[in-house]
């Protein structure tokens, strides 16, 4: 019989908090964490709507003075976020009794330490100077998230970095389940983290019309909150943001064994490629992931109570992912509560996946579903987008899912612990 994968911690920072305490109150609050920001330099950024992260500078600091010198702002919010959840799930507690060879880091990042990179890019052009921080190169990879966590932690398991555009993290949160299920490991530490806030990322991002901009009389020149508004008719690209987030999982041995409360069931999952455009979705192999997320964890169409979209407030994206779900559930479809927390937390990239993980744990505890902040009816869009306030539900079986560049994605089902 094939062993059960349990979540028994998570955490996460957003734009929203420092912890998944403060993300997860704003998100059913319907609050948004995004706004302007003055250190997004027009003369240099071609947007300066965004959602950053107060007060991590602090955080980093907390920790050695040989992380501090890395510099990479990626790195302290992986591991600002694996600490909450490894305390989260009470493993602080029975640290003697960890075997930690068999405790797996899977943790990964879209873009790694790119503002480190720019920092010191910056310093050489300045200085007129070659030389470069020795700390860049290693603060530039992104398995040093990773990296970062089991050196910080003390684990000693099997360690990967998963690069899958904005995909990152619930491939990482499957690679670490995959472990489990084969023996390798009894826990996984699992998610993403991501800071990509240079001037030629966010100029790329805008250049290729993904990133939001405005046109003249948009809501968001006065409101800079509203500027992320998945499935609305006024949709004009996804606000860039940073963020981390983390889940630790453990099997159902390790559950027993270690006296840990397990949080939620990872029921099922499915990761396939698009093989189809560097950066356009295909709908028939999102399609097929979808569904494969459904067969591989035994349920059907009509058992799914909440599902956490991809919903990156681009038009075609929206379209898709809107279109996908009528193909999937067929009439279900239409009373199927869909919902995309980057309204408030903006799109944390390679972390979007690990965060929204995240937020689906806290919708599973509380039978609270998060809002889609900010939206306005598209009559081509007609789901139920749980707008712009929480709702009180009966959740069972949820799903989430991401899709990336390249055309990489991944869907989880999870649901409350049995027994």
């Amino acid at each position: 019989m094939a062993e059960s994968v349990f979540v028994v911690g998570h955490g996460a920072v957003t734009c929203l908090g420092m912890d998944m305490d403060s993300t997860w109150k704003g998100l059913v609050a319907g609050k948004s964490g995004i706004g302007r920001h003055a250190s997004l330099d027009r003369d240099q950024y071609l947007q300066d709507v965004a959602g950053l992260v107060e007060g991590l500078e602090a955080a980093v600091k907390a920790e050695d003075r040989e992380f501090a010198r890395l510099s990479a702002r990626f790195l302290g919010l992986g591991l600002t976020s694996a600490r909450a959840a490894w305390a989260d799930a009470g493993l602080d507690r029975v640290e003697d009794r960890i075997d930690r060879d068999r405790v797996a880091v899977a943790v990964g990042s879209a873009f790694g330490g790119m503002d480190f990179l720019e920092t010191q890019q910056a310093r050489m052009r300045k200085r007129q100077d070659l030389s470069v921080s020795p700390f860049l190169v290693p603060g530039l990879l992104i398995n040093q998230v990773g990296g970062q966590i089991s050196q910080q932690l003390k684990l000693y398991g099997p360690g990967v970095g998963p690069a899958n555009a904005c995909a990152s993290g619930g491939h990482a949160i499957i690679l670490g389940a995959m472990m489990i299920k084969a023996g390798d490991a009894d826990l996984a530490v699992c998610g993403a983290a991501e800071s990509a806030f240079t001037p030629a990322i966010v100029n790329g991002f805008y250049t290729m019309k993904a990133l939001f901009g405005a046109r003249p009389g948009d809501r968001a020149e006065v409101d800079p909150s509203q500027a992320s508004r998945p499935f609305s008719r006024d949709r004009a690209g996804f606000v860039m943001s940073e963020g981390a987030g983390i889940v630790v999982l453990a099997s159902g041995r390790a559950v027993e064994r270690l006296g840990l409360k397990p949080q939620a069931e990872l029921a099922g999952y499915a990761m396939n490629s698009d093989g189809h455009h560097m950066s356009t979705p295909s709908p028939d192999r999102i399609q097929r992931c979808v569904s494969l997320a459904l067969e591989k964890a035994g349920v059907a169409p009509d058992e799914v109570d909440y599902y956490n979209a991809h919903g990156t407030s681009t038009t075609i994206n929206d379209q898709v992912e809107t279109a996908v779900l009528k193909r999937v559930f067929g009439d279900r479809a239409r009373s199927l509560p869909v919902s995309s927390i980057k309204g408030a937390v903006g799109h944390t990239l390679g972390a979007a996946s690990a965060v929204e993980a995240a937020a689906c744990i806290r919708t599973l505890r509380d039978q609270t579903l998060p809002p889609t902040v900010n939206y306005i009816p598209d009559p081509e869009l007609d789901l139920d987008y749980v707008p712009n306030e929480a709702r009180p539900a009966r959740v069972e079986t949820l799903m989430s899912a991401s899709f990336g560049f390249g055309g990489t994605n991944n869907v989880l089902v999870m649901r409350p612990p049995r027994g």
